[in-house]
């Protein structure tokens, strides 16, 4: 298109410049048909130019979107003999991925609980599953105690986000902005970000307070694997 302009335009010129150095075959109906031509050409250039210039304008725009979306987030809940807190513990978190605007996924992971931890797990999140779909959820289960690390390192191995929030089970999620977090760690380029969570005084009630630690993924897993693998050398040696 640029280059159509370009050659009517010279040519246009050309015809002008011709008919200029000979003043006795000078014609001035096909002068003014040229001028005309010239001008419509100059004009349609131009809006062509400011056309493409929108686009370009717009498919930045498109593009700076696409690379805001917020990515998925998995929370990952190592618990152990915690029937009395599972159950408040996925509806509060439920009640946090709901806030979230990316995807995310709720990862159990029952250390060898000798009560019913593990069943409580499921019985709560089955009607939850029924109204969110859009959550994923898990629950994994060690058939022993192997530790809260061990659990962790379960959790985040299995964990599909690209970031992994830990949590306890006694920490009230309800409080917690997985928006914020994200853009905690994207502003500050670390590894992990954390955050005390201290929900707001009841009267009469002794409000829980705790840590909530947000990864990236990779880097949490690589550090767990490499301790696992760390101790497990140290174990072989005599």
């Amino acid at each position: 298109m640029a280059l159509f302009h370009l050659s009517f335009t010279l040519l246009s010129l050309a015809a002008l410049f011709l008919m200029a150095a000979d003043i006795l075959t000078f014609d001035w109906i096909a002068l003014w048909l040229i001028v005309l031509a010239v001008a419509l050409n100059a004009f349609f250039g131009v809006m062509w130019y400011d056309e493409t210039g929108k686009r370009k304008t717009q498919a930045k725009t498109t593009i700076a979107k696409v690379s805001r979306i917020f990515p998925m987030v998995s929370v990952v809940i190592p618990a152990h003999n915690q029937e009395t807190n599972i159950s408040n513990c996925i509806k509060s978190v439920f009640n946090c991925a709901l806030n979230y605007r990316g995807p995310s996924e709720i990862i159990i992971i029952d250390d060898g609980s000798t009560d019913n931890t593990y069943e409580l797990a499921w019985s709560t999140l089955s009607p939850l599953k029924e109204k969110m779909p859009q959550i994923h959820t898990r629950v994994l289960k060690h058939l022993a105690a192997l530790g809260k690390e061990e659990a962790v390192r379960t959790g985040a191995n299995k964990a599909m986000g690209e970031y992994v929030v830990l949590l306890e089970t006694t920490v009230p999620c309800d409080y917690v902005s997985l928006d914020n977090l994200i853009d905690t760690i994207f502003s500050t380029q670390e590894t992990m970000v954390s955050f005390e969570v201290s929900p707001p005084p009841q009267e009469g009630k002794i409000t829980a307070k705790g840590i909530v630690q947000l990864y990236r993924a990779d880097a949490l897993r690589r550090t767990l694997n490499e301790e696992h693998a760390g101790k497990a050398v140290q174990e072989l040696q005599p």
